[in-house]
């Protein structure tokens, strides 16, 4: 046995028995190479009657019976023949029945035939029905088998631990096996085989193991959590049926059926996330639920969290995905116990001493971004759900314990909803709300997209609970634009419907937890409206045009036209028809409208005169009355109306009476949807017919009838309605003016110029939002500034501080200043050796600042007085400002870090970081507030007194870190404005996203674009598929609306404005496909007036002289290469005049690129065509826009 105290001679033939000889062959070899060829055969279910006619299994049993067999490698050779033959069910059954599991279990331990043993046992367990029986052996058996497994975990060799696993793994849905394994302390074995591997140490990661240790060990973290899995299902099972159990007796239901210990019990995937829910709705916060309290003091949780994150950058290993996805699920069951959810709320260690946030980790593999593997992402979404969704309130969350006198368990004690405020706070920091929000939208894979949909909205409900995350999500564009009733409307795959109905369920509680409405009702009239406005707008409208040139025809004749209705009833061949007045017949008489001749009348309307007993309508083909005779005289007869919409029919209803026939040939749209059938008496039926019940089909239609029903449907559609309009247009839209008070400034630029005097200082509320609307929709290219070298572009620009220069940034990392009047380049300084990607100078014109791509030092501040030289290097910060009020300091940013420096002498003051709260933008910029007492950095708000952070904004995108509004109160980060007071978010603006954004001098615009000098892939790549990304737009700061967007058709590396507000800088560059420019060249624009005639004609001479010097050169180069090339064609060949075509081409190009341009400027000209007047001077105008500020 295993406690044997036998020397190590006594053991050996027992532990690893005899050599292996092949010369001289003994019996036992002999056999052994017998046994050995038989294995592999052994699966073949041909061979299965030859093993029992020949009684292979008594043969079997002999070998395994040590005291019989003294070989044991006889005896493992034994047991592997016997484990391929127990894929046989038939065979497994008969070995069981034989008493087979008695016999395995006395192999002797350790020796190598127990490794074998390990093997079979694992064939056992594959089969349920033999399992059941295993099951039924007695007690003590089964105590010895699940003893014997726990041995092999222990004490085994590499693959009897792996076998002894994988039987756990499928026996665990046997109650009675896992009862027993619990009593045995089956967890901690079960966990240290896991635990003691090399690979999940965090200190060992960088030992050296072959690829054979590393893959042995994968395989066994695998198969650890598989079965960890499988052991917390069925636990959890277990207990959900319980808390239902206490339920049903205390609410007096039927009890349950339990299943019996020896039947596998199977849980689908939806009764495993309904058990979970039972759990955290009516487990008690303080129940001690022994498996998973037991697994949290062995450390699992850790551990677990730490194998998710190593084990995503496994290469090359194909059970990765189903490692990650069995330890999430078993931290998914975890999670239902508050200890659990407050462990997933810390840091958790990583190799190369680094830590991460426990959620951070389950966001990041539910963001698809480390494995993109849709059954992780769903398993890592149940884990977040299990932590944000949990109710309130909870059964014991709110009764006092008193165990001891200790303050400190008192104070320990937590509710449900304390619980609940830590996992949403920590979801909002590790910015687990842009992933949910992401997941929202997602469309790959095609086949999880519903399902993962559903569950990000469902995690996103929990989390709306919270005031603070509703009113945030209350301002984003999901739920302002009706982005979320757009994604309501269909499934991503039609297969996958049941998975969308549960995504709706979940919108739709969404929305009425950001609403605010409890009633349901108005949102499904909100989608139901989209719906029916969705098939409209598809709707191809076809129409009768000869109906519609009848209707021309009667108007024209009511209005007395009637030579000209006569040459429009010739030229359009339209049948003879007058239109009388609606006439009402007495008696038994009924009017109806006008029908078609007799050669297309589809139905006839017969009635009797008064004498008769019946009154018939019916369908026929002929031209004649016929009605049906009563059976008696008396006896109401039966009436029939049918009258089919003016959408479909063909054919209208004609009166034929047989005392006095009227006919018409005038073919009319009916108005009604009717179909009555009744029965009644002639009386009853002229009383109906008198009193109104078909009144409504005597409507009569006309053009002016159709126009004007038009007309009010278009003015059904205005905001705010009036009931005294002026003449519709049928040519233009129509829309009521919204209400305007006496003091608000007029729309027309010259009305309030005039009324400045009356109502100074704009001329009405709201009149310096319309003068900047005004000025800043205009701008007017004034000239280009180029770099004498042609083979380097610009990067970057600035103005200098007296306005007299424009300083540009080059590829090169040069300086260039460039005279703002003449173009002329005035001086070049090399400042690095990478392209320049930021340049500031001080208000007091002495200092520089630049920053650079790659290359050391990466920023450095110049000296401007008299030389220009470097005054300080800073290696490691990419991007550089000064300070806004005193400039004394300086703020340099290095990845997530900021620090502060002193101006004079580089000192580092200050570093700015937290680990725990970083949001790792990809473009992080530090930036200081207007008073230099704030700094926010990587998303991240910073006081400069104490040096400590302040709040961490929530991230809603990868990129942009944010700004300072120079107002004051309010920070902007991507599209996201925040409120600097309360940190609420106050607004979102989607035209903002991506975009670089610059403040004018005043602080009132915002200069927004898509910079391309990024040398991130994704953001290019995002960049490229904007449609903004050739072009920059301008907002008003006030309130973040748009003014205009100007499409330079080329792209922008940087913009900046002049001191004055009066220019604007833009660096337009044209890219070819090796990334290198074209053409470059910084555009100065001159704010808030039109291009004219006399500024296109010099701008088309001046791209003139240099298409010519471009050709110029070419024809240079050409020379040059025909001189050192040998030519294939002759002078005047197809390559000449392809040459010559390409030229006529590129200009032509170019022509058409300055007439769109000049289209443009016109363009928003015309959007602002309220605001303009022909006669308004550029002086005046600039006299206006200075004033506004």
């Amino acid at each position: 046995g295993e406690c044997s105290s036998s020397s190590w001679a006594e053991m050996e033939p027992f532990v690893i028995g005899s050599s292996y000889t092949l010369d001289p062959l003994s019996k036992e070899m002999q056999q052994r190479l017998i046994l050995q060829y038989l294995t592999p055969v052994g699966e073949y279910q041909e061979l299965l009657g030859f093993m029992f006619e020949h009684k292979a299994l008594d043969l079997i049993f002999h070998y395994i019976n040590l005291r019989e067999n003294r070989d044991v490698r006889l005896a493992f050779d034994a047991l592997k023949f016997l484990a391929a033959l127990l894929c046989h069910k038939k065979f497994a059954i008969e070995f069981i029945n034989l008493g087979g599991v008695q016999r395995l279990l006395a192999v002797h331990r350790p020796s190598v035939a127990a490794t074998g043993v390990s093997l079979c046992l694992y064939y056992l367990a594959y089969f349920e029905d033999a399992m059941e029986r295993v099951c039924l052996l007695p007690q003590h058996v089964l105590s010895d088998l699940v003893s014997f497994v726990l041995w092999l975990l222990e004490c085994s060799h590499e693959s009897g631990r792996c076998h002894a696993t994988m039987f756990f793994g499928l026996s665990f849905p046997f109650k009675v096996i896992l009862e027993l394994f619990d009593m045995k302390d089956g967890l901690r074995k079960l966990f240290n085989v896991m635990s003691t591997l090399p690979i999940v140490n965090i200190e060992l990661q960088d030992a050296d193991l072959n690829e054979d240790v590393v893959f042995t060990n994968r395989q066994a973290c695998r198969h650890v959590t598989v079965a960890l899995k499988k052991y917390f299902e069925v636990h959890l099972a277990i207990k959900a049926d319980h808390i239902r159990r206490n339920h049903l007796r205390n609410e007096g239901g039927m009890p349950m059926i339990e299943i019996p210990p020896y039947k596998a019990a199977k849980f689908p995937a939806e009764v495993i996330q309904e058990n979970m829910e039972i759990l955290l709705e009516y487990m008690p916060l303080r129940m001690y639920w022994e498996p998973v309290s037991e697994f949290h003091k062995l450390g699992g949780v850790q551990l677990l969290l730490q194998l998710v994150a190593m084990a995503s950058e496994w290469s090359y290993y194909t059970g990765k995905a189903e490692t990650i996805r069995s330890a999430l699920d078993v931290l998914g069951v975890c999670a239902t116990v508050p200890k659990v959810q407050f462990k997933l709320a810390e840091a958790i260690p990583l190799p190369e001493d680094v830590s991460s946030p426990a959620v951070s980790i389950l966001f990041g593999l539910a963001d698809s971004d480390i494995l993109p593997e849709p059954e992780v992402q769903k398993s890592a979404l149940h884990v977040i759900i299990n932590c944000v969704c949990g109710p309130p309130v909870r059964l014991g969350s709110n009764v006092a314990r008193y165990v001891s006198g200790s303050a400190k368990k008192k104070t320990a004690i937590k509710t449900g909803a304390d619980v609940l405020v830590k996992m949403w706070e920590c979801v909002r920091s590790n910015n687990g709300i842009m992933v949910l929000l992401k997941l929202l939208t997602i469309k790959v894979p095609i086949t999880e997209a519903d399902s993962i949909r559903a569950l990000a909205c469902k995690a996103l409900v929990g989390m709306s609970r919270s005031e603070t995350m509703k009113q945030i999500i209350s301002k984003l564009p999901l739920f302002n634009n009706g982005q979320l009733q757009q994604l309501m409307k269909e499934p991503v795959l039609q297969d996958k419907r049941l998975e969308h109905v549960k995504f709706c369920k979940y919108a739709k509680e969404l929305i009425e937890r950001v609403s605010g409405r409890s009633s349901n009702h108005n949102i499904d009239i909100s989608l139901d409206r989209i719906r029916k406005a969705d098939i409209v707008a598809q709707t191809k409208i076809l129409y009768n045009e000869k109906e519609l040139l009848q209707l021309i025809h009667d108007h024209l004749v009511s209005q007395g036209l009637t030579e000209t209705a006569g040459s429009l009833q010739k030229e359009a061949s339209l049948p003879r028809c007058s239109t009388p007045p609606v006439v009402h017949p007495e008696g038994a008489h009924i009017y109806a409208t006008p029908t078609t001749s007799g050669k297309t009348l589809g139905r006839q309307l017969s009635v009797p005169g008064p004498s008769t007993s019946g009154v018939s309508i019916s369908s026929g083909a002929g031209g004649g009355a016929r009605a049906p005779p009563p059976s008696t005289p008396g006896t109401p007869g039966q009436i029939k109306v049918n009258i089919i919409s003016s959408k479909t029919n063909n054919f209208s209803p004609v009166i034929n009476n047989n005392r006095f026939p009227v006919s018409r040939t005038c073919q009319k749209p009916e108005n009604s949807h009717l179909a009555v059938q009744t029965h009644s008496s002639p009386t009853t039926s002229r009383h109906d017919f008198r009193h109104g019940s078909l009144t409504h089909i005597e409507k009569e239609v006309s053009l002016d009838k159709i126009v004007t029903e038009y007309l009010r449907e278009q003015h059904a559609l205005c905001p705010n309605p009036v009931v005294t309009c002026p003449s519709f247009s049928l040519l233009k839209p129509h829309r009521c003016p919204d209400p305007r008070r006496r003091s608000t400034a007029p729309t027309s630029i010259t009305a309030r110029l005039h009324r400045r005097e009356i109502l100074p200082p704009y001329g009405g509320i709201e009149g310096a939002k319309l003068t900047r609307k005004h000025v800043y929709s205009k701008f007017r290219p004034v000239r280009s500034y180029r770099d004498n070298e042609e083979d380097d572009c610009f990067s970057c620009c600035a103005f200098s501080n007296g306005q007299d220069y424009l300083m540009l940034g080059t590829y090169a990392g040069e300086l260039k200043l460039f005279n703002i009047q003449t173009a002329e380049e005035a001086g070049s300084y090399v400042c690095h050796s990478s392209p320049l990607t930021h340049l500031e100078q001080s208000r007091d014109g002495g200092l520089m600042l630049t920053s650079s791509s790659w290359g050391r030092p990466l920023s450095a501040l110049w000296k401007m007085d008299n030389i220009f030289d470097m005054m300080h290097g800073f290696e490691e910060d990419h991007y550089l400002e000064f300070c806004k009020q005193s400039q004394d300091k300086i703020i340099g940013t290095k990845d997530e870090t900021a620090h502060i420096y002193d101006i004079n002498t580089g000192t580092l003051l200050m570093t700015l970081f937290d680990q725990d709260k970083a949001n790792n933008y990809t473009r992080n910029r530090a930036t200081f507030n207007s008073t230099d007492d704030l700094v926010l950095n990587d998303g991240v708000l910073w006081d400069i007194a104490s040096g400590k952070p302040i709040h961490k904004f929530d991230k809603f995108n990868p990129h942009i870190s944010g700004v300072f509004h120079p107002m004051g109160l309010e920070i902007i980060i991507n599209s996201e404005v925040w409120d600097l007071r309360t940190f609420h978010l106050l607004h979102t603006v989607p035209a903002l996203d991506q975009c670089v954004i610059r403040f004018n001098t005043a602080g009132d615009i915002i200069y927004g674009a898509i910079h391309q000098l990024e040398e991130d892939e994704e953001l290019a790549e995002n960049t490229i598929k904007s449609p903004y990304g050739s072009s920059f737009r301008t907002f008003d700061a006030t309130d973040y609306s748009n003014i205009a967007t100007i499409d330079v058709k080329k792209d922008i590396f940087d913009l900046c404005g002049d001191n004055s507000d009066s220019f604007l800088a833009v660096i337009e560059n044209q890219k070819i496909d090796d990334g290198l420019s074209e053409e470059s060249c910084c555009r100065l624009y001159e704010v808030g007036r039109l291009r004219d005639e006399e500024d296109q004609e010099e701008e088309e001479e001046e791209e003139a002289a240099e298409e010519e010097e471009d050709e110029d050169d070419d024809s240079q180069l050409d020379d040059d290469a025909e001189d050192n090339v040998d030519m294939e064609f002759e002078p005047g060949s197809e390559e000449d005049g392809s040459e010559a075509e390409e030229e006529d081409g590129r200009e032509d190009n170019e022509e058409e690129e300055d007439n769109e341009e000049e289209e443009l400027f016109e363009m928003d000209s015309d959007n602002n065509d309220d605001d303009s007047d022909a006669s308004f001077d550029d002086d005046v105008l600039f006299e206006l826009s200075s004033d506004a500020y």
